[in-house]
């Protein structure tokens, strides 16, 4: 208990500083009550968030804008946090980041399909800096997804990306190569989620479990139900490491016919965050706000694990995600009100509107 307190004692004493600046209930409430992007803007830049804002030009700029600034928050928390824990904590941290450079990597394929130009490109990139491994560079000035797979020869996605050429070709889509690069990012994060003492793997491996389980549920109701996958298609695409969905759980999920059967051929507790869901997109942030009240609980138990700085990233990382979607609610001129029921409040429990 010692020897771990004292590796851990300043990356705990960080991420609890880190923490203290997420938004408060107060601020949420406030957030809320916006009724145009320009004075939701001028709000969030009296926060924490000040800086990321300070290079978002005037007015209403364009959602993606604003999402990657507010990224960039997140960025500099992951830099901040890779700097403060122990060596053998860094792998799980930046596995983590790695879902991101699996979004920039999707970006470039996207961009070749749509045949945007190398500006265009640059303006769909979450900013990861210095904590990203990507050849972005070479990427950027790649002519076919070969090449940008090619480029990434020396990554963790290349071997995933390179069984998944076949079937781009074949079905003239880039949907494989998508998937295959997130296989190959929860793959990674599994993998670091091994590399870990005992001790760090037994406190994370819950909240990684459990965010591959909510993963592959996304993917479930997105293959199925959006894109109408046949079932045993949508069952290939899974990720394994999940904490309570098995191969049979995730069979019986995907051959459900409609939203109640799936909800009934969920385990305990998930079935019980869901319950209320009265269609497909409301299942994630009915089992985002489960996850928050996890993610919470782990600062009241032990500190002195890396399973600390996991539970902030991710609570970060749900409110950015929740601020960028009242964004572009108001954005298009809705608000943000009539979406909350839609989106995964920080605050669980603590804001009402």
């Amino acid at each position: 208990m010692i020897l771990r307190a004292l590796k851990y004692s300043f990356a705990q004493a960080k991420v609890r500083a880190l923490k203290s600046r997420l938004l408060t209930a107060e601020d949420w409430l406030l957030l809320l009550k916006r009724d145009n992007l320009g004075d939701f803007l001028q709000y969030l830049s009296g926060t924490e968030y000040s800086e990321a804002l300070s290079h978002v030009p005037k007015g209403e700029p364009e959602p993606e804008v604003i999402s990657l600034a507010l990224h960039d928050d997140l960025f500099r928390d992951y830099a901040k946090l890779f700097r403060a824990v122990p060596v053998k904590g860094l792998s799980i941290l930046k596995a983590l980041i790695a879902r991101y450079e699996a979004e920039n990597i999707k970006t470039v394929f996207r961009s070749l399909f749509r045949r945007k130009t190398l500006p265009e490109m640059r303006h769909f990139l979450y900013h990861l800096g210095p904590v990203s491994r990507l050849p972005l560079a070479e990427m950027l000035r790649a002519e076919t997804p070969e090449h940008v797979v090619e480029h990434l020869r020396l990554t963790l996605f290349y071997r995933s990306l390179l069984h998944a050429l076949p079937q781009w070709k074949a079905q003239g889509r880039i949907f494989p190569l998508e998937v295959a690069v997130d296989m190959a990012a929860f793959e990674n994060l599994a993998a670091a989620l091994r590399s870990l003492g005992t001790r760090d793997r037994k406190g994370a491996e819950i909240l990684i479990g459990e965010l591959i389980d909510f993963e592959n549920l996304r993917w479930l109701a997105r293959f199925r139900h959006y894109y109408d996958l046949p079932a045993e298609e949508s069952i290939n695409y899974m990720l394994s490491g999940g904490r309570r969905l098995g191969i049979r759980d995730l069979g019986a999920l995907a051959r459900s016919p409609n939203l109640g059967p799936f909800l009934e051929a969920l385990p305990q507790p998930y079935r019980a965050a869901v319950k209320e869901a009265r269609d497909w997109p409301e299942i994630q942030p009915l089992l985002d706000q489960w996850f928050l009240l996890r993610l919470y609980r782990v600062f009241r138990k032990d500190p002195f694990q890396i399973r600390l700085q996991i539970s902030y990233l991710l609570l970060k990382e749900i409110e950015v995600k929740t601020l960028v979607s009242l964004a572009s609610a108001l954005s298009i001129g809705e608000s943000p009100q009539e979406y909350v029921g839609l989106m995964s409040m920080p605050m669980p429990g603590e804001v009402r509107v």
